[in-house]
């Protein structure tokens, strides 16, 4: 029986095989053993450097507080003392982070570890490991087991891995199309090949690669854990997968994860047919293989921006669309248009983002604006309009702040308003966001918003892909990639561009030593949250525009989140997506621009609906 290069995965995999026999006695996880192998890597500790002999340290923690062989520690140094300046409370020391230490010889009070990154380190300097959750990118690479049974043991490690409390699990899908890009086969990556450089490029800290392959015909896997900068494997173990994990079905695409199984339909859900390539849009046909579609409504000019809702007063789903000067709002009616009202913003500026919301709880509407302008001293006079007696009213005027409402609640409408200031060094300021009201013609700030560093408020929106009880926001960054993150943390990133594909893009001018210079910032359409196989679980749909019709879906499967392109048949760039939720499937609608003239600014825009049979 050959189970790999080295006689220490034979042993280790009989240890774990072993170990797997009697925990299963006591109903213990599946991967039990694999995830408290990598839990007692990573205990909460700190302690202090005693004595420096070149790189060599000795530390004043050990065996009793839970350090083994492999760790690495962050190495500081506390500076001043830190006081409030009006009650003069303690608040802690000033900090220098000097670099990191891999621990090496472990005794029961005390250890010695080596610098292995840093500036040189003194008698009185500190060591920890966070007692903060550690970021860990799983990589699941295949060595020819079938995908199904892959991605149902990677669910259950995650779900082990998450239960310990100490590790945010991100996938590590770019990981993965990055290493095959690069001509790197499964069976070099677990022993390391190009991990080093990947880890670099998408800024992995810790790495669990996990090789899934068949061993005596029953499914195998072995698992190596990289730490970063240090190359070398804190963790090489490798173990039979357990026969009590069971290969996903065909067609299960987003997954609870509690593990509930999704309602049975009677149908192929929308998402199933969409996956599946069932769009022909191209002749809006109604043929047997193809989703059926209607055109609502055409329009002389270009949709820049659309958006959908239903209203929770006479529950009829509205539609707002503009063309940069203008805002339309209509009502759907036996998927067709009729009209509402018409609003002229007559005001410096161009209107590049419209989207619908309840903010006052009151059952009616607001439509929320954003419009912005090169001209010096103005940027953004984005606004905020409702209805009253059928005609529309400005609740707040000339705001100068990025708007983005968001669903926070999971009610099916979105209710909460969120604020990102301008700069014009960049237009959004990084990883600042505010919770705002209108109030009085303005807004009222209530509070900050976590949100990851490199978010932008146009192109985002919150759903709860991530579970039931979650609302994640998904977020096109500066680079195009579709981004999903929990509580501000980064937690995957698309490895393909999403978004608008340059159709609409802001520019800012700034004064230099010898004139002005204009600077170019593409605005992205808003994603979609919608739940397209009945679920309850929120997939994500967002155009794909660098290449004319395309949509990407993100959904969450078995093992992590998913991306799939799909080409449409849409003759034209897809400008805004809505839905309007009910039975299984929903109605999705979709604004489709052909753009004429060089500068994109003329063209005519189809809005086109599925038909929900």
């Amino acid at each position: 029986m050959i189970l790999g290069k080295r006689s220490t995965i034979l042993g280790a995999a009989l240890l774990t095989l072993a170990a797997g026999v009697a925990g299963a006695q006591t109903s213990r996880p599946p991967f039990a053993v694999l995830v408290d192998q990598v839990l007692a890597l990573f205990p909460k500790v700190e302690g202090e450097v005693i004595e420096v002999h070149g790189k060599a340290l000795t530390l004043s923690i050990g065996r009793r507080d839970g350090l083994q062989a492999g760790i690495e520690l962050s190495l500081y140094r506390e500076g001043r003392e830190l006081r409030h300046p009006k009650t003069g409370e303690f608040l802690g020391r000033a900090e220098q982070a000097l670099g990191r230490v891999s621990v090496g010889e472990v005794h029961e009070a005390y250890s010695v570890a080596t610098l292995v990154q840093g500036a040189e380190a003194r008698a009185g300097d500190k060591v920890r490991l966070s007692a903060g959750k550690i970021r860990l990118t799983l990589l699941p690479l295949s060595g020819g087991e079938r995908q199904n049974q892959v991605e149902a043991a990677v669910q259950e490690l995650v779900e082990g891995l998450g239960r310990t409390g100490r590790f945010q699990v991100m996938m590590g899908d770019q990981v993965g199309v990055w290493l095959a890009e690069q001509g790197i086969k499964a069976e070099e990556a677990i022993e390391g090949k190009g991990l080093d450089a990947a880890a670099k490029r998408f800024k992995v800290e810790q790495l669990l690669a996990v090789l899934f392959k068949r061993v005596q015909g029953k499914p195998y896997m072995e698992a190596r854990l990289y730490s970063y900068p240090a190359a070398t494997p804190l963790l090489s173990t490798a173990m039979f997968v357990p026969p009590s994990v069971k290969p996903q079905g065909k067609g299960q695409f987003s997954a609870d994860p509690q593990g509930r199984p999704s309602p049975p339909t009677k149908q192929r859900s929308l998402l199933a047919r969409l996956l599946g390539g069932e769009l022909e849009a191209g002749a809006y046909s109604t043929g047997e293989a193809s989703i059926p579609l209607k055109e609502a409504a055409r329009f002389a000019f270009p949709v820049v921006s659309m958006d959908v809702a239903v209203v929770s007063k006479d529950k009829v789903p509205r539609l707002v669309i503009t063309d940069g000067e203008r805002v339309y709002l209509y009502r759907v009616v036996n998927r067709a248009l009729e009209a509402d009202w018409t609003y002229s913003a007559r005001s410096l500026g161009k209107i590049f983002s419209v989207q619908l919301a309840d903010l006052d709880g009151d059952g009616v509407l607001e439509v929320v604006v954003n419009r912005y302008s090169h001209h010096q001293n103005v940027a953004f006079t984005s606004f905020i309009l409702t209805t009253r007696d059928g005609k529309p009213a400005v609740v707040a005027d000339d705001l100068g702040e990025i708007l983005l409402a968001v669903d926070a609640t999971g009610e099916g409408v979105r209710q909460t308003l969120w604020i990102q200031p301008f700069t014009p060094d960049g237009v959004f300021q990084q990883g600042r966001v505010l919770r705002a009201a209108p109030r009085s013609g303005s807004l009222a700030v209530s509070g900050p918003v976590r949100v990851p560093h490199n978010f932008r408020a146009t192109g985002a929106t919150l759903s709860n892909i991530a579970g039931k009880d979650t609302r994640a926001l998904a977020y096109i960054d500066e680079q195009g990639r579709l981004g999903i993150a929990l509580d501000g943390q980064e937690t995957w990133r698309s490895s393909t561009r999403v978004g608008g594909g340059g159709y609409l893009r802001m520019e800012v001018v700034k004064q230099i030593e010898r004139g002005n210079r204009s600077y170019f910032y593409s605005m992205e359409p808003m994603p979609l949250a919608v739940d397209l196989d009945g679920d309850g679980i929120e997939e994500i749909v967002v155009p794909q525009n660098q290449w004319e019709g395309f949509l990407a879906v993100v959904f969450r499967g078995p093992a992590g989140y998913r991306m799939q392109s799909i080409n449409s048949g849409f003759e034209g760039s897809i400008t805004g997506l809505g839905a309007i939720p009910g039975d299984n499937p929903p109605t999705l609608i979709a604004s489709v621009v052909r753009f004429s003239g060089l500068m994109k600014s003329a063209g005519e825009t189809q809005i086109i609906m599925t038909t929900g049979e």
